[in-house]
């Protein structure tokens, strides 16, 4: 296991992706190229305390060059949303009038709304985790404060839902993501239990009706423990990445819940898979990605010194090697993160 930064360069393949050279910053600008191709997909980082940045990765393996969008302090929650060749990113953040929530919009062309709507939050309270994604093109955003998880959902009229409760079966809650069933309709939501030992998944089935909780341990040896987790639905499959710290290693872990037999792999390592670990892992973010017509999912991890790493895990449980996202975005002091795929 390894736990320290390695930067040896020459010997990390990005996965498929061709490095690109980078001096400093790119403000983020309009008319990117391929900005609404639908085999992108779209990462959202903080840098340092008080700024996001964001870049692309095309289907072709290239990156864009990281471009700041905003300067915002006290960002919590971040999380992201592809749908149309529009990314939607929501988040709070601490203004002179206290926590509030913002959204913001990348359009197809490359120009950002920076004020984009956001549901109202009842009087006093805020938020410890956000989570989006997107069913039948209607934006779900699923909030925790504390352990009450409620929706809220974006009409086509522009116009937020009331908030509505999700099922937590009476459990204390640190952490949640949630994930769409594009084919059914579906909202997924995947809450992390306050101790980090059990991953619970709900589903919003099309008439607004919840089902059982369907629980598995984070580690199946029962030495791990969660600190967040990120969820997407790859083809009919739920996925599922968390933070863990294994004794006192903090690792990336996966799993899928299969739906044919609505049944959990066990968690497992990232290393495992692709056969090292870089730096001490702080948070993760994944999402689906069409891959011709086979559906992958694509991984992204932060640590705990900035650094950013990428990769693949093909349609037939393949991991790509993982890579330094700087090494071809530029550098950044990475922290929260989100990643998101084009919702069909």
């Amino acid at each position: 296991m390894f736990t320290t930064k390695i930067r040896a360069a020459a010997t990390m393949a990005l996965a498929a992706t061709a490095a690109l050279a980078v001096a400093g910053f790119a403000q983020a600008a309009p008319l990117q190229p391929h900005a609404a191709d639908p085999n992108d997909v779209q990462v959202v980082t903080t840098d340092g305390n008080s700024s996001l940045v964001h870049t692309i990765r095309h289907g072709d393996g290239t990156w864009q060059s990281f471009g700041r969008i905003g300067n915002y302090d006290g960002v919590s929650g971040l999380t992201s949303t592809l749908v149309n060749g529009e990314e939607n990113i929501f988040f709070q953040h601490s203004t002179a009038k206290g926590k509030m929530l913002a959204h913001l919009v990348r359009h197809a062309d490359g120009t950002w709304n920076m004020d984009a709507s956001t549901p109202a939050l009842p009087a006093g309270t805020t938020v410890d985790n956000l989570a989006v994604t997107t069913v039948s093109n209607q934006i779900n955003l699923v909030r925790r404060s504390g352990n009450d998880v409620q929706l809220s959902t974006l009409g086509a009229d522009g116009v937020w839902s009331a908030w509505s409760a999700v099922p937590t079966d009476g459990r204390a809650l640190r952490g949640l993501s949630a994930a769409a069933s594009q084919e059914n309709d579906y909202l997924n939501v995947v809450e992390l239990t306050a101790d980090g030992k059990t991953v619970v998944e709900y589903v919003r089935n099309g008439d607004g009706t919840w089902t059982a909780g369907n629980a598995t341990p984070s580690d199946p040896n029962g030495y791990g423990v969660a600190t967040e987790v990120s969820a997407a639905m790859v083809g009919q499959d739920l996925q599922v990445a968390a933070v863990e710290i294994d004794r006192t290693f903090p690792e990336v872990f996966h799993t899928v819940l299969h739906h044919n037999t609505n049944a959990w792999d066990p968690f497992r390592q990232l290393v495992g898979a692709v056969g090292v670990s870089y730096g001490s892992p702080a948070h993760v973010a994944i999402t689906n990605a069409p891959n011709a017509f086979l559906p992958t999912l694509q991984l992204v991890y932060t640590t705990s010194d900035g650094d950013m790493y990428h990769t693949i895990r093909d349609y037939n449980g393949n991991w790509q090697p993982l890579g330094n996202v700087e090494n071809a975005a530029g550098n950044v002091t990475a922290g929260q993160v989100s990643i998101a795929g084009q919702n069909f």
